[in-house]
């Protein structure tokens, strides 16, 4: 056996007991990372996924379920005894695979996504990078979460090597740095490269104070400095090539189909329009009634590239707005053309989420009136998320909580399912981005049942174009707003019965999903 395979057959081993180790722990934070894997790649069902050093599969299990074991996962594992462990567990849509030679024993090019949890952070991980760009097919994409030399105890395992065998690192261990990795990568012929520290709850942090610290951890792992300090960096790489991805029909509840008219808001997204319009058709073709561009006094193209799309599909319809501009206006406006039972409004530049959208029709099809997408509940993912803005956004819910009755998250994201009477019948007073919390918030005070449901935070790419929304600008806005709400709320309060209050809970993913620590 080859020296790589030595040292991801100890560095296995090491995993596993660090993982057993910590039993307090470890069910949420593998869960945590499969939900990442879900919502960083979006993975369509069918796509294949190969997971490094599995183990007895205590992560394929959590990745199976949150997958809704829709994708075929190879769980490669380098001791035998773990093997056998793995394959008894017959995880649904799980193959175990024994590898004694990653050259050798697996199909080049066979692999949509290569995933791994604390298997990489060994002193040949350059050869490991080889092996899997050779796995993975045109396209294909890596996710690992591995330790980070700066965290204060990894630091110390890593220079004072009898603290780290003591502790039960593998000799082959090391904690990674970030611009030597990407660097290797790079040299692996690997594009797209992120590494992002990632986790900063402890392993042996008391299981009742986890769902606290979750919350304050959105924070900290976006704080300038206190940020490098996570034990964990999130690794994410793409091999060149274009992705043959495949297409998929989520479109799976009957009673919703032809059901809903997507609100879109648009000023200067004329290069995002036809990618979103071919996405939201590819997949939920069958849930669509019309999907409404609103064009909000554009200077680009978008009123012409909208008119184009529509000749190719009929169902796109152009709302073209004269002035003044504002979210909060082009939203009045989307919602008084449409004619749907439903009404499904998003930004323009969620395109890369579409896959995800799935879970908000989940929601309606079990009998809720709305659901929202949430970017701050326990299974959602924000990756390189501004520091600042988190910082506004949890202050802004902290005094909805506060000042208000019942329990959110995060309500003032423009990604919301609700039925149409909802907005047809609540006023929108605000003409710019802090609508976004009237949406979320007036339907709350009238009574519906509105659930959140995890959903992924992605940057604008550069093909994208920028972004109009200025927290600086909007913050005043969104406090004004919540004001206004509270004085209403305490006036209508005086009238409502007795025990009467908001509701909005976080809608686990994953079809075997543990209720929400809330």
């Amino acid at each position: 056996m080859g020296s790589l395979e030595n040292n991801l057959r100890q560095m296995e081993r090491t995993r596993e007991a660090y993982w057993n180790g910590s039993p307090g722990t470890s069910p949420t934070k593998l869960r945590w990372r499969a939900v990442t894997v879900r919502h960083c790649f979006h993975v369509l069902p069918g796509e294949r996924i190969l997971e490094l050093g599995a183990g007895t599969g205590l992560w394929s299990q959590h990745l199976s379920d949150v997958l809704r074991h829709e994708n075929p996962i190879t769980a490669v594992v380098f001791n035998e005894d773990y093997a056998q462990v793995a394959t008894q567990r017959q995880l649904p849509g799980v193959t175990v695979v024994r590898v004694e030679d990653m050259t050798r024993d697996l199909p080049a090019e066979s692999y949509d996504y290569v995933v791994g949890t604390a298997i990489l952070c060994h002193d040949q991980y350059p050869q490991t990078l080889r092996a899997l760009h050779r796995l993975l097919k045109p396209g294909g994409q890596l996710l690992f979460f591995e330790a980070n030399y700066w965290n204060p105890q990894v630091f110390l395992k890593d220079h004072i090597r009898p603290l780290g065998r003591w502790m039960g690192n593998a000799a082959c261990q090391i904690g990674l740095r970030k611009y030597k990795l990407m660097k290797m990568a790079s040299q692996q012929d690997f594009t797209q490269i992120e590494v992002i520290p990632y986790d900063i709850v402890h392993p042996k942090t008391p299981r009742r104070l986890i769902p606290a610290l979750q919350s304050l951890a959105f924070i900290l792992e976006h704080m300038p400095v206190v940020r490098e300090l996570c034990g964990t960096l999130y690794i994410w790489a793409r091999k060149p090539g274009p992705a043959r991805r495949r297409t998929a029909d989520l479109a799976e509840h009957p009673a919703l189909f032809a059901s809903t008219s997507f609100v879109v808001p648009c000023h200067n997204e004329e290069m995002n329009i036809p990618s979103l319009v071919d996405a939201l058709v590819a997949m939920y073709d069958k849930y669509i009634h019309e999907i409404i561009i609103v064009n909000d006094n554009s200077r680009d193209r978008t009123a012409e590239v909208t008119r184009e799309v529509a000749l190719q599909e009929p169902r796109v319809r152009l709302v073209d707005r004269s002035p003044p501009n504002g979210v909060g206006r082009a939203l009045r406006d989307g919602y008084a053309a449409a004619t749907g039972k439903y009404i499904f409004m998003m930004d323009s530049d969620f395109v890369q989420i579409v896959p995800e959208f799935r879970d908000l029709f989940d929601v309606i099809a079990a009998g809720h009136d709305g659901a929202i997408g949430s970017r701050f509940s326990h299974d959602s993912m924000l990756i390189n998320y501004p520091f600042f803005k988190i910082f506004c956004n949890r202050a802004f819910h902290l005094l909805v909580r506060l000042l208000l009755p019942g329990h959110v998250r995060d309500i003032s994201n423009n990604l919301k399912l609700y039925k149409a009477e909802i907005l047809k019948t609540i006023t929108i007073e605000e003409p710019h981005f802090a609508a976004n919390a009237e949406t979320g918030l007036k339907p709350l005070l009238a009574g519906y049942d509105i659930r959140e449901v995890p959903i992924s935070w992605i940057n604008r790419t550069i093909e994208m174009g920028s972004s109009s929304f200025r927290i600086m600008k909007v913050a005043p806005n969104y406090f004004f707003t919540l004001v206004r709400l509270v004085r209403s709320s305490l006036k209508s309060s005086r009238r409502r019965p007795a025990g009467a209050a908001i509701a909005s809970r976080a809608v686990p993913v994953g079809p075997t999903a543990h209720p929400p620590n809330e």
